[in-house]
């Protein structure tokens, strides 16, 4: 998620493989803030592009450009490699960013390299200036270790791009540590703990969205979690050389401070009394203290038991939050 004219408009992906678009948002300030929808930009395809999008995260050029991150697929039967995508402002097509190998799944055969399904690029975000570009994969690379959700250390890769040429260029790695996840007292059907958004304060701040969910085997039980972290890439080691982070020496790991745990926020409605699927970030309007609020939008997964949330946090107050 994008904001727009200070944060009075925002740009939203969504998550539609079939039906690849951007919907144009406009922030309504008034007691309980609205979102309301402008419009939809669709993202033309092109013999260029990838065949097909998992479209998850965004963000924009300095020239107003779309930048479009996904996730790829890695199922046995199809094997695509995540990317992200350069669409000009009406949605047509214009290059892919280059893509290191390590992030690239094997094209046949038992997966022993690249991202896992579904847990490529999930985020996505520019600096104020434009100078950085910046991803994630959601969880661990197949070489890199174990994608268990409940590992003691669980490690993933946050990418970082310079703009160079008039497009971005892969540049430094490091390696992100997500929060382990404690095993609930009953048998687990679906499990997930990843990291799943990034928001550029500047070259070398970010604030982390982290989210995990578990579904009892039952499906009668769930759990949410939602995290948000400041984190900080100045003491970290540069990974960019290393392939495998399982056979690496000593890394130094971005560092984290936690912002705010969503579990028990005051103000949530009944519907989100167990949160949701929220993934996404962007800065909202001034509101009428001037301070610009964080929103934090949920994916329902086209599911009718699920919804599309916004929530708007006060930073500086009750999340700990700093702008």
């Amino acid at each position: 998620m994008v904001a727009l004219r200070d944060g009075r408009e925002l740009l939203a992906i969504s998550d539609d493989s079939d039906n690849s678009r951007v919907f144009r948002l406009r922030v309504v300030d008034k007691p309980g803030w609205a979102i309301e929808r402008i419009a939809a930009i669709p993202l033309e395809p092109d013999p260029s592009a990838p065949a097909r999008l998992d479209p998850e995260g965004m963000a924009l050029t300095k020239e107003g450009h779309m930048l479009i991150s996904s996730e790829g697929m890695s199922a046995a039967d199809t094997r695509l490699p995540p990317s992200i995508t350069e669409y000009s402002p009406d949605g047509r097509y214009i290059r892919q960013l280059p893509m290191r190998p390590r992030y690239i799944p094997n094209p046949t055969g038992a997966l022993v390299t690249g991202v896992h399904t579904n847990a490529g690029f999930e985020s996505l975000t520019t600096t104020p200036d434009f100078s950085h570009l910046f991803t994630a994969t959601e969880l661990s690379l197949v070489q890199d270790g174990e994608s268990d959700p409940f590992a003691s250390a669980p490690r993933t890769r946050l990418l970082e791009y310079l703009q160079r040429g008039g497009g971005y260029q892969p540049a430094r790695e490091f390696a992100y540590d997500l929060d382990p996840l404690p095993r609930p007292p009953f048998p687990i059907r679906f499990a997930v703990n990843g990291l799943v958004e990034l928001l550029a304060l500047n070259s070398t701040e970010l604030i982390a969205l982290e989210r995990a969910f578990i579904e009892s085997e039952d499906k009668k039980t769930t759990i949410n979690r939602i995290r948000l972290f400041r984190i900080s890439l100045s003491d970290a080691s540069d990974i960019a050389r290393v392939e495998s982070l399982s056979a690496a020496g000593q890394i130094t790991a971005v560092r984290k401070v936690l912002l705010a745990d969503l579990k028990g926020l005051a103000g949530l409605s009944s519907r989100l009394a167990n949160l949701d699927n929220f993934e996404g970030l962007a800065w909202g309007p001034p509101g009428r203290d001037g301070v610009r609020p964080l929103i934090v939008v949920s994916d329902d997964n086209f599911n009718t038991s699920q919804v599309t949330a916004f929530l708007f946090l006060q930073p500086g107050r009750s999340t700990g939050l700093i702008r």
